[in-house]
């Protein structure tokens, strides 16, 4: 068997084909997820398939412009015996892995049009040293994110009922400045709410910024300096890492102060002897 075969548009047999042998779990990644794929895959999941670990981006654009619904996320949640559901910034990565073993990298979104209606392109990986640096990746990012709960999901949908109502009347009336004003503050308040969330149980901002610290030098073998790494944390976090306000929700601070957490977190990360810095230069211990 090939290690490596390309695939074209329509992606959905493909997928099937690396989900119809899973024997065990499956990872997938994607920013867009509809109830549509869902639907797709729970009917034709193969019996032994118990663990599914989602990658998505549960942004405030995605939500309202329903490119991920929540209904999907729901049901992901109540079909599988072990499910879990990490939402990251910014993530564009479409990957679906069976068993650690095989996985396929592809344009296509986990959505009705990624799969059946758009010229996609892809390419199936069976050679193992690969899968696994694309599962380590995998998990990388997700460490980076934070756990969609059924709660979070109950909030959001209840925030979008409140919100839909409000737009609604300004489809029939001539909208007022109040109006628009308490969509502005619907709007804000189901961003709130996905921030509370953004951190997993008994995770700190300060935890999060030394997973992230440790993920950009990885990157950077050569060493960055420490405004590079702000940076790059900005551009994995922008919704924590905001200097135009400060929020304190939870007791953890997304804001103007997020420079601060992450100095803390470079020299906790110093202290553990985990990273070096010399001349202003940050590198992983490994690489010094």
């Amino acid at each position: 068997m090939e290690q490596f075969s390309v695939l074209s548009s329509p992606m959905q047999p493909h997928l099937h084909n690396l989900i119809k042998n899973c024997s065990s779990s499956l990872i997938i990644a994607s920013p867009y997820i509809k109830k549509s794929a869902v639907d797709w895959l729970v009917a034709t999941k193969p019996p032994c398939l118990k663990t599914i670990s989602i990658l998505t981006n549960l942004s405030l654009q995605n939500i309202l412009s329903k490119s991920l619904e929540t209904t999907a996320l729901h049901q992901i949640l109540e079909s599988f015996p072990i499910a879990s559901i990490v939402s990251l910034q910014h993530l564009h990565a479409k990957v679906f892995v069976a068993d650690e073993k095989v996985a396929l990298v592809t344009s296509a979104n986990f959505t009705n049009g990624g799969l059946w209606t758009n010229y996609e392109y892809g390419i199936f990986i069976r050679q193992r040293a690969v899968v696994a640096d694309i599962v380590r990746d995998m998990a990388s990012y997700s460490a980076l994110g934070g756990i969609v709960s059924p709660e979070l999901l109950q909030r959001i949908d209840d925030e979008i009922r409140k919100l839909t109502s409000m737009q609604k009347q300004t489809e029939s009336n001539s909208a007022t400045r109040a109006l628009r004003h308490q969509i502005r503050q619907s709007q804000t308040e189901l961003q709130n709410v996905l921030l509370a969330y953004r951190l997993a149980k008994g995770q700190t901002i300060n935890s999060l910024f030394s997973n992230t610290i440790l993920l950009v030098l990885q990157k950077h073998p050569e060493g960055i300096t420490t405004p590079q790494i702000h940076d790059e944390i900005k551009s994995i976090h922008p919704d924590i890492c905001d200097d135009s306000i400060d929020r304190v929700i939870n007791g953890q601070h997304f804001g103007k102060q997020w420079k601060h957490y992450v100095r803390r977190a470079q020299e906790s990360l110093k202290e553990k002897g985990v990273v070096a810095s010399e001349s202003g230069i940050w590198r992983l211990r490994e690489h010094v």
